[in-house]
């Protein structure tokens, strides 16, 4: 009897503390509103989050992309759905369809558009101009 409850305790501590793994087409649930915003005196898309994409704001998730190694020097990587060259602001996709990653200290170097798997806390972001709609804490790049 205490193997069986140790192995129920064990399954479902095992799932409570799993990551859950996304794809980019759950990101596509979100829609933009021009809405005019004192802090920048001006006009500022506002993104509109729906119910899936919700319910993922600040869990440890899993998704796959290319990397695009931005300013490695300076920290900045982004998650895309699409290589560099078809990359959002390319003309391909929206917002919605890359992460800004804030990887943890000690990361892999990268080449620009290396297939991998992130891991870490999503982040909806609703008010800064300056940061991706989808910002990644505390991720770690897993090499394919």
């Amino acid at each position: 009897m205490n193997k069986l409850i140790y192995i129920l305790v064990l399954f479902i501590s095992n799932n409570l503390f799993s990551q859950t793994e996304i794809d980019w087409l759950k990101l596509r649930d979100v829609y933009y509103k021009s809405e005019y915003r004192e802090d920048v005196d001006g006009y500022f898309q506002t993104p509109y989050f729906g119910e899936t994409v919700e319910l993922l704001d600040n869990k440890e998730v899993v998704i796959t992309g290319y990397m695009l190694t931005l300013a490695p020097d300076e920290g900045i990587y982004v998650l895309s759905q699409n290589p560099y060259a078809d990359c959002f602001f390319c003309g391909y996709g929206g917002p919605e369809s890359a992460i800004e990653l804030r990887l943890k200290p000690g990361h892999d170097s990268f080449f620009m558009d290396e297939l991998v798997t992130v891991v870490g806390i999503l982040r909806l972001n609703r008010l800064d101009v300056s940061s991706g709609v989808y910002i990644m804490d505390n991720a770690i790049a897993i090499k394919k």
